[in-house]
């Protein structure tokens, strides 16, 4: 079995996964993406873009991706950078001369390497408190801020996250191209990417095109929806708005092999650690995370009503874009769940081979979800295997099992979780009403369970 067939074979698991985490967690909507290799694998929504009129969510409908527009931003100033019209090591005040403070020394330092890897040293959003006012600031006090001084540290002392800098590289990009910022990202990424469904930030010609972003559901308490906020002159740090299918494009072209947008050796670039700090690695533009046996390059946005988080794994040619309207939607859980499922099934691939001439047994019957007073598990077959993890958890490959098949509807539970029964007979039977009874020799019985939202 390929890689890719066991992916696909795996897209059931992680479809009913993500829907019951919509469910139990009351998340408005999510949209969810995985491409892998050379094609979207899997595509799909769930919820609502609105709640109180009970709108479906669809692949049309737009998401403030926030700062994932730093992504966009980082782009377009390496295609400056490739088409030799700036350096990166270039002085902030070389493109902008009134960069420059009587109070603050380090300005003068700060280059746009610092902005591109958030080392500057400077402010992380300003004095202007629009993340509670909701009033983003124009050039003119982004331009009375820097007067008064806003650096908190020197340039490369510590990695300070800084949507001020991605600010200042907006306005880089349209004194060196001598085009707005909206303009030159239309016309040197969106247009030659085909993003037909990506905007530079919100407004009343587009407003009906996105979904509404909630605030945090708290108990017994209905969702509030949030007004959309134009980020302004911040559209380069935090105003983008997207779709699954226009980031999954976005990343392809930052993948190794293609000259979408600009030769490999500048993805290299943008995708190797510029600074390396205790909690956080930047490259230029994008946050990278290592875990165990994979990189990932991407980024996380947060926007009043919306949280999102996407990556690539450029090895493996693997893109995942998860999208939520809700300030507290668990966007990198299900981002990271999802890739945990992935390489956990990478890992265990051994155990789903058969011989070619041996026929793979039908479960359709069986999978799907069972309750008991223990909770609730979900079953699907990943070629001759049934596997069965539990819906609710962040990390369903921790207590993922993958149980050998007996005959029948009978199956031995696997040795490799100790509290799990291990080697213990499980089996499926009929009930009363027609509908399978999963019957285990801890736990008992569990009847089907079925839910709607």
């Amino acid at each position: 079995m390929s890689n890719k067939d066991l992916i696909k074979q795996a897209l059931h698991l992680i479809d009913n996964w993500l829907d019951y985490q919509v469910y139990i967690k009351e998340i408005p909507g999510i949209a969810v993406g995985v491409f892998f290799e050379d094609e979207i694998i899997f595509k799909k929504e769930y919820g609502y873009a609105n709640l109180e009129e009970k709108i479906k969510l669809t692949n049309q409908h737009l998401f403030r991706i926030a700062s994932h527009s730093k992504l966009f931003t980082a782009t377009a100033i390496m295609k400056l950078y490739h088409k030799d019209k700036l350096s990166l090591d270039d002085k902030v005040s070389k493109f902008l001369p009134w960069f420059t403070s009587e109070t603050d020394e380090n300005l003068q330092q700060i280059r746009i390497k610092h902005l591109l890897t958030h080392s500057s040293g400077m402010t992380r959003d300003g004095q202007t408190a629009h993340w509670s006012n909701y009033e983003f600031p124009s050039i003119e006090k982004i331009k009375s801020q820097v007067k008064k001084g806003i650096s908190f540290f020197e340039t490369s002392e510590i990695l300070k996250y800084s949507n001020f800098g991605y600010t200042l590289l907006g306005q880089i990009i349209e004194a060196v191209s001598g085009q707005s910022y909206p303009d030159y990202i239309q016309k040197e990424i969106l247009e030659p990417l085909e993003m037909l469904n990506t905007i530079v930030d919100v407004d009343e010609t587009n407003i009906s095109r996105h979904a509404t972003g909630y605030k945090t559901k708290y108990p017994k308490q209905e969702r509030e929806k949030l007004d959309h906020v134009p980020a302004r002159i911040m559209h380069s740090a935090t105003g983008l708005s997207s779709t699954v299918e226009d980031l999954i494009k976005f990343y392809q072209a930052h993948i190794s092999g293609n000259n979408a947008l600009f030769p490999d050796y500048i993805k290299r670039e943008m995708q190797r650690i510029q600074f390396k700090a205790e909690k956080a690695d930047w490259g230029l533009g994008f946050s990278i995370t290592s875990l165990p046996d994979i990189k990932i390059v991407g980024h996380g946005g947060g926007y009043p009503g919306f949280i999102t988080r996407s990556g690539l794994i450029q090895d493996k040619k693997l893109i995942i874009v998860v999208l939520t309207n809700a300030i507290n939607g668990p966007a990198l859980t299900l981002f990271l769940g999802i890739n945990k499922m992935l390489a956990h099934l990478a890992k265990e691939k051994v155990k789903f081979k058969h011989k070619p001439e041996e026929a793979i047994p039908d479960f359709k019957k069986i999978i799907g979800f069972y309750v008991s007073d223990w909770g609730t598990s979900l079953f699907s077959q990943i070629g001759p295997k049934l596997v069965v993890i539990g819906p609710g958890d962040d990390n369903p490959a921790e207590f993922m099992q993958i149980y050998k098949h007996d005959k029948d509807y009978k199956f031995i539970a696997p040795k490799d979780l100790p509290f799990a029964s291990p080697g213990q007979p499980i089996e499926f039977i009929d009930g009363p009403d027609g509908e399978k009874i999963f019957v285990d020799s801890h736990k008992g019985k569990a009847k089907r369970f079925k839910y709607e939202y």
